[in-house]
């Protein structure tokens, strides 16, 4: 049986009394940080341009978001805008280790609109989120994480099956016919990563989390219509493993599925920057506060960092905004100098803060971690000092998550330009959601 059969029998089967108290949380803290993260999102130029468009295109519909998307939507064009405005300023969820997938933007966003064109219940939504989460994170962990080796950018490969389970569950397919999704997923996903090494266009990178919660959701649109794609879409000849992984392993699509839940490896960011950059930043910050300097007292930096980080994330002037929060040194850089837990010091006037412009050329990378998120640190200081250490991963990983009060403290600065009692409210809605009975109320 093709393992998008085996995938599609699991989601549709799962059951909120399945779900530990664990997987709960996690559903629920994915979520409230995807709402957080699109509702700030949602007022940044490029995602303005995602609004401008959708409305243009778009049917009305019950879709919504408050303080996001105001005007209800027809579902694909819902998924595409919050896709987006979720992932537009560097700061949704992903999991650890890294699988290329955000299932923030592509999983509990299109699970919250399916919900509401359903009318389905808080419990329901959040047992999609884990089905979608499970899915979704097996296809990218099979990948080997592999396909941005080749130039895919993941998440827009991952996101689309990702987004296809939760609206297929909803909305009460039958096996075949999420299977049926999963193959028109296939030929919906992609996303190139041309934007990392061109030197401009950035802005494209914000939209392929858009463009997979769309591309997941009419995947499961149109096979409820019946329409038929391949089920050996993921470990066949010119499938997902096949064709856009340099190097995959097809028995982790399914190995163990039922054994536990992947959501548990959810992760969190703190910072508005690439996640290759959380662990440096906290690490720094962290040495600034116990050893009593400054940006202005390092001379020289160097990290060791894994070779992804040498070959994709490496670039110290970068030209525009996003290739900023991609550039570890950079990134790095500006927490030297401004308050990177504060959404706002990733402005569009970092680019030309001289400050950081010239600490981040003198930031020296070395090869040296595994891979994965670990860096080591040396400092050196004018006054002669060298200060360093190692960090493994950040506050918000699954060995540190982010506790209760973390996660409200991020909800209530994302959302602190919107109306205050508007956003404390779907706060509680989202806080309590198993009592919630009609999702189409949020």
């Amino acid at each position: 049986m093709p393992a998008a059969r085996l995938l599609a029998d699991y989601a549709l089967a799962l059951r909120f009394e399945d779900l530990s108290p664990e997987v709960v949380l996690a559903a629920r803290a994915c979520l409230i940080d995807a709402v957080a993260c699109a509702v700030f999102g949602s007022r940044l130029p490029w995602s303005r341009i995602v609004a401008e468009h959708v409305s243009a295109i778009a049917a009305p519909g019950p879709c919504r978001l408050p303080g996001a998307l105001e005007e209800g939507l027809a579902l694909p064009a819902a998924a595409m805008a919050l896709g987006a405005f979720s992932h537009a300023f560097e700061l949704d969820s992903l999991r650890k280790p890294g699988a290329g997938v955000h299932p923030g933007a592509t999983v509990a966003l299109p699970a919250l609109l399916a919900a509401q064109l359903a009318g389905a219940s808080g419990k329901e939504l959040l047992t999609a989120i884990v089905a979608g989460a499970e899915v979704q994170f097996r296809i990218g962990t099979a990948s080997l994480h592999t396909p941005e080796l080749i130039g895919f950018h993941a998440p827009g490969i991952t996101g689309t099956f990702g987004g296809a389970t939760v609206a297929g569950r909803l909305l009460g397919l039958a096996p075949e016919r999420l299977t049926n999704a999963y193959g028109i997923c296939g030929s919906f996903s992609s996303g190139l990563l041309a934007f990392a090494k061109a030197g401009q266009g950035g802005m494209m990178k914000r939209l392929h989390l858009g463009r997979a919660a769309e591309g997941g959701v009419s995947a499961a649109l149109l096979a409820q219509r019946g329409f038929e794609a391949p089920h050996a879409i993921l470990e066949g000849r010119f499938g997902v493993l096949d064709a856009f992984c340099d190097g995959a392993d097809a028995s982790l699509l399914t190995a163990g599925l039922g054994s536990g839940f992947q959501l548990t490896t959810l992760c969190i960011k703190r910072y508005a920057c690439h996640v290759t950059a959380q662990a440096p930043v906290e690490l720094l910050r962290d040495l600034m506060t116990q050893h009593g300097f400054t940006g202005a007292d390092i001379r020289q930096l160097t990290l060791a960092v894994a070779d992804k980080v040498m070959s994709h994330h490496a670039e110290p002037a970068p030209s525009d905004l996003m290739l900023a929060q991609y550039s570890v040194p950079f990134c790095v850089a500006l927490s030297a100098f401004r308050d990177p837990a504060d959404p706002a010091s990733f402005a569009q006037d970092a680019l030309a803060d001289p400050d950081i412009a010239d600490l981040a050329r003198r930031i020296t990378l070395v090869p040296g971690r595994p891979k994965g998120w670990g860096v080591g640190l040396e400092a050196v200081l004018a006054d002669g000092r060298r200060i360093g250490g190692e960090r493994d991963g950040f506050l918000g990983c699954p060995e540190r998550p982010l506790d209760a009060q973390g996660l409200a403290d991020k909800f209530r600065v994302l959302t602190s330009h919107a109306d205050p009692s508007r956003m404390e409210h779907l706060l509680g809605l989202l806080l309590a959601l198993e009592s919630v009975a009609d999702c189409s109320a949020l």
